[in-house]
């Protein structure tokens, strides 16, 4: 049995206790081990790994169109006993600290439908046995500070109207929407209002305000594309013949972990959202208006957290310490890496060699705000706003 019952690799950083980064940030952390008995080691790696994929088929069980892009792939030996007597650990916990400074030009953090941007801390530990060799990994999210531009704070007014037969007459159903803005901060509320009128003979049924993501997937020369709604506020209320429905400050929140419009530096994925306003009305018709929405992390003339000039230097001669892997290889290949040293024996320490991986007990359910809900905290002050109001008015 395995001396090793822990591996862990904890991460440091200073917004709510996530391992939230942005392009040209340090990454801090320790790889911890515990130890159930005297045990020897003779090597401990951390690796960095920023990989983008996408894949779908085409409809008709037709062929699978597949591309992979590399933003990130760079390893570092923190214990090495290559050249010396191995490393003797007593039982109980141990750290081995690390750090690495990120790329500007990293896409951020994103999973779709078809295809997804993700960063990946891994740690290996390889002991004299065989058998007190192991491994763990730790996801964590890159979000880029991308700057909205001015206009994004302007407001905007929305129209649409609809002619409806119904009940041997023509009639129409009009709506007029406002948004107090085209483009938001993640995290964020939107303000809107919205109008409906009802001159018809038809029922409106519900009204919904959307904030729709559109994402593009490219692999080679083929693409593909998907719509989904990321937030909404849906109001079910029957409207009739010459009655109406008012919103006053209704809020839609942007969610906290999407990325910014575009997602800069990937090739293979494109992102763009739209505001979205929807009236449903019985007999299956339909009344939709849509405005481009842009998505950024600052407001202009918020300042992104960067390192100061002085640290540029030390930054470089941190990740000297680093080895890069070659950038474009096949993501497939990644399963059959070796541990940049040399171990003195015929092994391969992949992340597919049949070592266990292991957390700590803490870490059964990962925590990573990538991967589960309600772990925002907005940091800005929030404005004082009248009350939201629904309410039905008569024409």
């Amino acid at each position: 049995m395995s001396s090793v019952e822990e591996l862990t690799i904890a991460l440091e950083h200073d917004i709510d206790e996530q391992y939230q980064y942005q392009p040209g940030e340090v990454i801090r952390g320790e790889v911890r081990i515990k130890v159930a008995r005297p045990t020897a080691l003779r090597i401990v790696t951390i690796r960095v790994v920023g990989e983008g994929t996408v894949s779908w088929r085409e409809e008709g069980e037709g062929s699978i169109h597949q591309a992979d892009e590399k933003y990130l792939d760079a390893s570092k030996v923190v214990l090495d006993t290559k050249d010396s007597q191995p490393h003797n650990l007593d039982p109980g916990y141990h750290e081995f600290s690390f750090e690495y400074l990120l790329p500007e030009n990293l896409p951020s953090s994103y999973i779709g439908k078809f295809g997804n941007v993700t960063y990946t801390m891994k740690a290996t530990v390889a002991g004299v046995k065989s058998i007190d060799t192991a491994i763990t990994s730790e996801p964590f999210l890159i979000l880029r500070r991308a700057v909205l531009p001015e206009q994004a704070l302007q407001p905007a007014a929305l129209s649409q109207e609809k002619r409806l037969w119904g009940s041997c007459t023509f009639g129409k159903i009009s709506a007029q929407v406002s948004v107090e803005a085209r483009g938001g901060v993640p995290g964020e509320d939107l303000f809107m209002h919205a109008q409906i009128k009802n001159h018809s003979q038809r029922t409106v049924t519900a009204m919904q305000a959307s904030l729709v993501m559109l994402s593009t997937y490219h692999a080679r020369k083929n693409t593909t594309h998907f719509r989904q709604v990321v937030s909404k506020k849906r109001d079910e209320f029957d409207v009739g013949h010459n009655l109406g429905r008012r919103w006053n400050y209704v809020r839609l929140t942007i969610p906290p972990y999407i990325p910014e419009t575009h997602l800069d530096h990937c090739d293979i994925i494109e992102i763009d959202y739209f505001f979205q306003f929807r009236v449903e009305i019985s007999g299956g018709a339909e009344l939709k208006v849509e405005l481009p929405f842009l998505i950024g992390s600052h407001l202009p003339g918020q300042e992104s957290r960067r390192r100061p000039e002085g640290q540029q230097d030390s930054g470089s001669a941190m990740n000297r310490q680093w080895t890069v892997r070659a950038k474009g290889f096949p993501l497939e290949d990644l399963d059959g890496d070796h541990v940049p040293m040399d171990l003195g024996e015929p092994q391969q320490w992949g992340w597919s060699s049949g070592v266990p991986e292991l957390r700590g007990p803490e870490r059964a359910v990962m925590n990573n705000p990538l991967f589960r809900q309600g772990s925002f905290r907005n940091a800005r002050e929030v404005k004082s706003v009248p009350e939201e109001q629904m309410e039905n008015t008569r024409l």
